[in-house]
């Protein structure tokens, strides 16, 4: 009697089990939910652009793991002990912002899915300074079939007498890219618990253009293909 009423209860198990999609990190990392995540590809494309001066990071988000996040922060008031320098343009930005601890830790500035087109090019000003050189990270990544790579990798940037905001520019897909193709970008930092630590992020604009070389070849990464970074 106990077999036969056990076994709707089991036949709804393996229903559920039957269905359940498995997300991977990437998926998990990007569960928290946004409007413009509904956006399909192809239009999230035209929203990348952003200057931050509407005091949003959309359509970029943050998915940092831990007590340091990416916040938009006007330069009349920082929230940090000290401004960055002079914006190049406006007077926001995004910048790593972490507890009153000054607790260090890894930040992540992704886009949605969006279509990218042979020629795009991304190009975005930054800022980074840390007590020790090499003391802070800031690299940009694109994900793709599984695979993240490292386009840029900033960390010799970061040194104490930077104050200084740079720009850089680099083409998302690779030259042997000739159709549209679906892809995420990502933004990896690491900001560090001293007081002189500071990473921020400003202008970012994706737009076409399919002569474009890679602007320095210091920018690229030392070791050559894909870079791991951590997940979470």
């Amino acid at each position: 009697m106990i077999k036969y009423l056990l076994l709707p209860f089991f036949l709804l198990i393996a229903f559920c089990s039957a269905g359940r999609v498995q997300l991977s990190k990437q998926d998990v990392r990007g569960q928290v939910f946004r409007p413009f995540m509904l956006v399909d590809p192809l239009t999230a494309r035209s929203l990348l652009d952003n200057d931050f001066e509407s005091g949003t990071e959309d359509p970029w988000y943050d998915s940092s793991p831990n007590t340091v996040h990416w916040v938009v922060e006007d330069y009349s008031a920082p929230a940090a002990n000290y401004p960055p320098p002079t914006p190049l343009n406006g007077t926001k930005y995004l910048r790593a912002t972490r507890n009153e601890e000054l607790s260090p830790g890894l930040l992540i500035l992704r886009t949605v899915v969006f279509t990218a087109l042979p020629g795009d090019v991304i190009s975005f000003g930054f800022w980074i300074r840390s007590k020790y050189t090499g003391g802070n990270t800031l690299d940009l990544v694109v994900f793709m079939d599984g695979v993240e790579t490292t386009l840029l990798a900033l960390s010799s940037y970061s040194t104490s007498v930077n104050f200084e905001w740079r720009r850089m520019s680099t083409p998302i897909l690779g030259e042997s890219f000739t159709q549209p193709t679906d892809v995420t970008l990502i933004f990896y930092a690491y900001c560090g618990g001293d007081v002189n630590d500071a990473i921020a992020i400003d202008d970012i604009v994706v737009e076409s253009n399919p002569g474009f070389k890679s602007s320095s070849s210091e920018n690229k990464p030392a070791v050559k293909g894909a870079k791991m970074h951590q997940q979470v």
